[in-house]
């Protein structure tokens, strides 16, 4: 189909459709095209017309594929290279620029966020994650939990863990705050230090007291409340937990 594209606009081999009337749909084809043989600066000088109005119908599909453009670019230059360490730090503004325009669909958000975690741009990537889940509540909590992914891997698992920490708070599934709660606490821990998690969690097991229920979220907030330098909180947490551990044997 591009070729037929490319040969009904003129292409013979010299990949220019800057006499096609300024038809944007061909410019952005034949930058495909370009781009598919590796000729990048070229595919960045065919959409360059529709980049430059940001009324034209065709300009947010351009910006998406000058993203495009940029990352196969600076992917196919060689690893652990100081130019490909350059390159990646040039996506940085496109990725911001593409964030900024906004108003893309669920799917395009989650792509974006993938792609920005592909070139080591993990807050960008959970910024893009927290976007998707504003614009599909159906899918809000599992596109937070990989912008908390996101963050972790950029070096922030205080964030992280904080984001779990508030989807522990607001699950209606048991299981699900389990899980949340145990891992947002521990990233927390990590990022933040025991002092701040301690506080954190108890704020969310005051919310959601059956959580005390759970012996291996008693031993959590024990551990991290010795770790804060805080025995006697953590001795009556245990006690509370034998008496009623006990309490349960006793019954059966």
């Amino acid at each position: 189909m591009v070729f037929a594209v490319a040969w009904q606009y003129g292409w013979r081999g010299g990949l220019s459709f800057y006499d096609s009337a300024g038809d944007a749909q061909a410019q952005l084809q034949g930058a495909e095209l370009m781009l598919q043989s590796g000729q990048y600066a070229a595919a960045l000088r065919q959409i360059a017309p529709i980049l430059a109005n940001s009324q034209n119908p065709r300009y947010r599909q351009a910006r998406l594929l000058q993203w495009q453009i940029a990352r196969t670019q600076a992917l196919a230059i060689p690893p652990q290279s100081p130019q490909r360490r350059r390159a990646l730090s040039h996506l940085v503004p496109i990725l911001d620029g593409l964030l900024r325009l906004g108003g893309w669909t669920p799917a395009q958000w989650r792509s974006l966020a993938r792609d920005a975690a592909a070139v080591g741009a993990y807050r960008l990537s959970a910024r893009f994650w927290t976007a998707a889940a504003a614009t599909d509540p159906g899918s809000a909590q599992e596109d937070q939990r990989q912008a908390a992914r996101a963050l972790v891997a950029g070096g922030d698992p205080a964030a992280g863990g904080q984001i779990l920490l508030n989807l522990a708070a607001v699950s209606a599934d048991p299981a699900q705050q389990r899980s949340l709660f145990l891992q947002g606490g521990a990233w927390l821990e990590g990022g933040a230090g025991a002092a701040l998690a301690l506080t954190r969690c108890e704020a969310i097991l005051a919310r959601k007291p059956l959580l005390w229920q759970d012996r291996t979220i008693v031993l959590f907030m024990a551990r991290l409340a010795l770790a804060a330098g805080k025995p006697d909180l953590a001795a009556r947490w245990l006690h509370r937990e034998l008496l009623r551990s006990g309490g349960e044997e006793s019954s059966r």
